[in-house]
């Protein structure tokens, strides 16, 4: 070979080398390009996310949650950190969603819907209500015409009193935080009585058991 065709190969060598380095620079770049794309839009969903968490906060009248400071990289390959950080607003998005979900719901045992809630409300003072029956009927005689129209206004008062004190507790546990104020309040008016009448027949089946 020739000191020219050594030459010619050399150039194309070097050609070669050049072509390469511009190929994985533009790759590079390209790669640069799209970490910084996704970082300015994780950027916008988180400050999106926090004004939301604010707002809900302010709706529902109660301290926003604190600020955190930014931790660190987590593995140093900014790839690896993205994607851990699009993991986090996603769960961000879930824990928000259901954090307005409960809002609109009752603070107390939110969960469940309002028959269960109600029944269980009307059941707590209905059993107060049958302990004091018990005790009525068991100490107080009615041998006299006072003695049994005391004996009857406790009788019926309890249960009266019971679905009244249940009727109040539930306006208090039931509301939600945020919610339609003109909305009429699901109270299960029907289910209440039954639940605090039927203490008078437990009363009386505890009495003469």
């Amino acid at each position: 070979m020739s000191a020219f065709d050594d030459y010619l190969a050399q150039l194309r060598r070097l050609d070669e080398a050049r072509r390469t380095a511009d190929e994985t620079a533009a790759r590079t770049a390209t790669v640069t390009e799209s970490l910084g794309q996704r970082t300015s839009r994780l950027t916008d969903q988180a400050g999106a996310r926090r004004a939301a968490v604010d707002e809900l906060a302010r709706t529902a009248r109660t301290a926003p949650p604190q600020r955190l400071p930014a931790p660190p990289p987590l593995t140093g390959d900014p790839n690896a950190d993205i994607a851990a950080a699009e993991a986090d607003l996603h769960v961000a998005a879930t824990e928000l969603e259901e954090a307005r979900y409960l809002a609109h719901r009752p603070p107390w045992l939110p969960r469940w819907r309002s028959d269960e809630r109600n029944g269980l409300i009307y059941g707590l003072f209905a059993v107060v209500c049958v302990v004091v029956q018990l005790f009525v009927l068991r100490n107080l005689r009615a041998e006299d015409a006072l003695g049994a129209v005391l004996l009857a206004a406790v009788l019926i008062g309890c249960p009266l009193g019971a679905f009244g004190l249940g009727w109040l507790t539930i306006g208090v546990a039931a509301r939600p935080k945020i919610g339609d104020e003109e909305k009429r309040l699901e109270r299960n008016f029907r289910l209440g009585l039954v639940v605090c009448g039927s203490t008078l027949v437990v009363a009386f089946l505890g009495f003469f058991s």
